[in-house]
């Protein structure tokens, strides 16, 4: 593979996550991108806030909250035709909640040019995460949780596969109502390698991360709730972000239809995001969410859409 390919390519592939280089930086950035439009309007802080089958991607503990079947899925676009897709399917089984879900992040045909500039071909790249997830009580107010996932990236005809897994513990104290802990550990796993012209190449990291927090809620009047959290994430090779959270959801009628909530998301120290918006609103077994989230460094703004399905 020429270099300027290479090049562009791993360009490509790091555009939603992008900050400034330090030391050893992980790759696999696509795992890093906030998981789901309702998550993605609170700025991330979603790891005590996650119910059911939108917990697959943030605290595997949560998946005990699953009732009945359970779908997810995100549609996000970002610059040069990349593409990033969530989905996540979850039931209950063993008396807890078991998940499966895939994400994927992949671009159109890339024009590949030689040093002069000539049109010689086109190229593509794409990320996959395949999972599987549990969890259930433990305790009175107390639920944990684990995953292990699958994990392939190709940039043009390399490609490199590794494996991670994930724990979770979701915590609601009986003394303070309204109150959640949470504690989610994330892409723990062995590096990877890619083979270049049949040169194998330095290890790749995981981003493995550590999110922990808490959230309150409480009733504003006229059944609406208010949610706020607040929580950090740190993650190998990358500075600690501070993220806050705020919801606010109308009650809707007896069958969950109507529900609408607003969304506001603030993230600290992070060079690719500082605060983010979003809407939400539920028809019976079904809700849609919307999340805008601007994009630092010249990356432009991004538009997410959810889906998430009670069957």
């Amino acid at each position: 593979m020429k270099p300027s390919r290479l090049a562009i390519l791993c360009a490509a592939l790091l555009l939603p996550a992008a900050r400034p280089a330090t030391c050893a930086p992980p790759g696999f950035a696509f795992l890093e991108v906030p998981a789901g439009a309702r998550a993605a309007a609170l700025g991330g802080a979603f790891t005590t806030l996650a119910r059911g089958v939108e917990a697959s991607f943030w605290n595997v503990a949560a998946l005990d909250q699953v009732r009945g079947i359970q779908i997810a899925g995100t549609h996000a676009e970002y610059v040069q035709t990349l593409r990033h897709e969530q989905f996540a399917l979850a039931g209950r089984l063993f008396g807890g909640g078991l998940a499966g879900s895939v994400r994927a992040m992949y671009s159109e045909p890339i024009e590949e040019r030689d040093e002069l500039g000539n049109l010689i071909g086109s190229f593509g790249a794409h990320d996959l995460e395949f999972g599987l997830a549990y969890g259930r009580s433990a305790a009175p107010g107390l639920s944990l949780g684990a995953g292990a996932q699958l994990v392939r990236e190709r940039i043009a005809d390399a490609s490199a596969m590794t494996y991670s897994f994930g724990l979770g513990a979701l915590w609601s104290p009986a003394g303070v109502k309204g109150l959640r802990l949470g504690l989610a550990a994330e892409h723990l796993g062995p590096a990877a390698r890619f083979t270049i012209e049949g040169v194998e190449g330095e290890p790749v990291a995981l981003p493995a991360a550590l999110q922990a927090g808490g959230s309150w809620e409480s009733a504003a009047g006229r059944g609406a709730v208010l949610r706020a959290a607040l929580e950090t994430r740190c993650t190998r090779g990358r500075g600690a972000i501070g993220m806050l959270g705020v919801e606010l959801a109308t009650p809707g009628r007896e069958d969950g239809s109507g529900a609408a909530a607003l969304r506001g998301g603030l993230r600290v120290n992070d060079d690719a995001s500082s605060f983010s918006l979003g809407v939400g609103y539920a028809l019976r077994g079904l809700r849609l969410d919307y999340a805008f989230v601007p994009l630092r460094l010249d990356l432009g703004d991004t538009h997410r859409v959810s889906l998430t399905a009670q069957l």
